[in-house]
């Protein structure tokens, strides 16, 4: 693998997710009002416009990844940590949500806000460990 400085390492981080952040911004906002422009909305473009939407947010998944890898050892392992214990406190809420739901003891729940909660997962758990900016 190629060394890349902490500095570097950040600029080409923050050069692409700025750029996804934007398109799904756009395709989020854009797609929306197309489908309430519409007097049916056709599933396949609902499910176009859904699939379009996720993928800017799992390439930023990725990215975050890629820069965790190019970080120092230090860096890395608060990053991976943080991650880790993100995904393992959204899928204990997910987990807990869907035996709720199984139980009648809660109704139904958007699955989107999960996504959401694991980057507060993940961000708080950072600054928990010791991180002093999130990415």
């Amino acid at each position: 693998m190629t060394q890349h400085t902490y500095k570097s390492a950040r600029r080409r981080y923050v050069r692409v997710f700025w750029p996804l952040m934007a398109i799904y911004t756009v395709i989020v906002l854009a797609g929306s009002f197309y489908l309430a422009s519409l007097e049916t909305q056709p599933v396949w473009l609902q499910v176009a416009l859904a699939v379009a939407s996720a993928v800017p947010v799992v390439a930023v998944l990725f990215v975050m990844l890629r820069y965790f890898a190019e970080t120092d050892e230090y860096s890395r392992l608060l990053q991976y940590k943080a991650f880790a214990y993100g995904a393992v406190f959204t899928v204990s809420a997910i987990m807990l949500v869907g035996f709720l739901q199984l139980f009648d003891v809660i109704g139904s729940v958007q699955v989107f806000w999960f996504g959401p909660a694991f980057f507060l997962a993940y961000g708080l758990t950072y600054r928990f460990l010791g991180g002093k900016e999130c990415l």
